[in-house]
């Protein structure tokens, strides 16, 4: 179910403060409707983006140019181009309907060819290459669809103690050591995506947090970290309580510029909102909205970049789009990273993360589900693709449609001297025998090394970056 195709509680709550049907004037009922987003939007692979403040509709073609449709008003922009349809747009069966028009057409059309320059080049992964596990985890105590989203966190004095945390869809938090042993479990709920940043001012001290998105009560849940065992704890404070239909994916960022915290949740329904988390003086973190959009359709995987101060998100049918990470840096995105098409991005893009490299090189990748396989893009301006690459069966079993990805380009003792890449596995099986599910390791040196043009090796400390736009 998308906002623009069926009727969400949402749309339903619109729909009462507007006009019904019936009432339209004789006029209206002569004028010939078309829903906007798939008879003009979809067709040329734009952004829709819909603002509830404005209750407006605001798209990104593919050369940047962007445009606007607001329910109630008959006027539009393309680009730097203005007009006016013959009647107000409005809501139909949770869809926004727009009057035919041959100039807003035509727009669209033109704006769309008049340049590629948010388009990666398209070519198939001709230089894929493979790589086997290190090591797993042990699997998740729930069966079926459970293990989903991991997060390496990195111990302060001693990176060989650093921990592996990750979500159990069925039963809460799980923390292993490096080697995949189960040390703790943390029975909060069904949590879906988790992630973590050093670093939080609580109470005086600076402390290490990891938060998640909670789908048995629609909330974010926040724990702080125990510097010496990697233990969690509730790090308390009012319940951060989503207005979304279902919180799904969910990133942490924290804002090199401001020095200001951010959790990001997307919702099943393509729901988007930024929380800012903050000290409440009572030696709990709570949190407020500091921005809410919504997507077109459904998204999960979300990583924030933030030397750059850029926000990655997988739209998992369409594309993975790059925003301004600050609070007001808009509602669309600045640009498309690549398209979810069958040539590099095979439906669901799932998982995202952030390889830090030194003086703010380094790569972002992606989780292919369809394909079984993980995109690699350059941090750089334009994010320029690099390779892609799968996890194949060697001594421990290769990974297939995975969901939440991880990587850490520091050293984390003799084990990964040169950072790790941590990966969720759907079918976990040994000997032919299917277990349940869990993640796979793989040092970065394997991966950097296998790459047909070598990959970066350079160690980032993540409890030492710096603003870098």
């Amino acid at each position: 179910m998308t906002l623009f195709r069926k009727l969400s509680a949402f749309g339903l709550a619109l729909a009462l403060v507007l006009p019904a049907a019936s009432a339209a004037s004789a006029k209206e009922e002569e004028i010939k409707f078309k829903p906007l987003r798939s008879e003009y939007l979809d067709n040329v692979h734009a952004a829709v983006i819909w603002d509830p403040g404005t209750q407006s509709v605001l798209f990104k073609l593919r050369n940047g140019a962007e445009g606007k449709v607001t329910i109630g008003s008959d006027q539009w922009t393309v680009g730097k181009h203005k007009g006016k349809f013959d009647a107000p747009a409005k809501i139909v069966d949770g869809e926004t309907y727009i009057a035919k028009n041959k100039e807003f057409e035509k727009l669209i059309k033109l704006e769309t060819a008049s340049s590629n320059r948010f388009d990666t080049t398209v070519q198939p992964p001709a230089n894929y290459f493979t790589v086997t596990a290190d090591a797993e985890t042990e699997v998740v105590v729930s069966g079926e669809d459970a293990a989903d989203d991991p997060a390496i966190w990195i111990h302060p004095t001693d990176p060989a103690k650093s921990t592996l945390i990750a979500t159990n869809k069925g039963g809460g938090v799980l923390v292993y050591d490096l080697d995949g042993k189960e040390l703790y479990s943390y029975n909060v709920g069904k949590v879906n995506n988790i992630d973590v940043r050093y670093g939080f001012p609580l109470s005086g001290k600076k402390v290490d947090i990891v938060a998640t998105s909670n789908r048995s009560d629609n909330t974010i849940t926040v724990f702080t970290v125990n510097p010496e065992t990697g233990e969690l704890k509730p790090a308390g404070g009012k319940p951060m309580q989503s207005n979304m239909q279902e919180v799904y994916g969910f990133a942490l960022y924290h804002s090199l510029k401001t020095d200001k915290f951010y959790g990001i949740v997307v919702g099943h329904e393509g729901e988007f909102e930024q929380w800012e988390f903050y000290d409440n003086g009572s030696g709990g973190i709570d949190g407020k909205v500091v921005r809410k959009f919504h997507f077109g359709s459904i998204t999960e995987g979300v990583v924030a970049d933030d030397e750059f101060g850029y926000l990655y998100i997988a739209e998992e049918n369409v594309a993975i789009w790059k925003y301004d990470a600050e609070p007001n840096g808009g509602l669309l995105p600045l640009a498309r990273v690549d398209s979810v098409d069958g040539i590099r991005l095979t439906n669901d893009c799932e998982g995202l993360t952030i390889y830090y490299g030194a003086d703010g090189k380094g790569y972002l990748l992606a989780s292919s589900q369809g394909s079984d396989r993980y995109a690699i893009y350059e941090r750089g301006e334009g994010n320029r693709y690099v390779t892609s690459f799968g996890v194949v069966d060697g001594e421990i079993d290769g990974t297939s449609e995975t969901d939440g990805i991880d990587v850490i380009s520091f050293g984390l003792g003799d084990k990964y001297p040169n950072g790790l890449f941590l990966t969720q596995d759907d079918e976990n099986i040994t000997n032919g025998e299917k277990f349940n599910q869990n993640f796979k390791l793989v040092s970065w040196d394997k991966i950097a090394n296998g790459a047909p043009s070598k990959l970066l090796i350079e160690p980032q400390d993540p409890r030492k970056l710096i603003w870098r736009r």
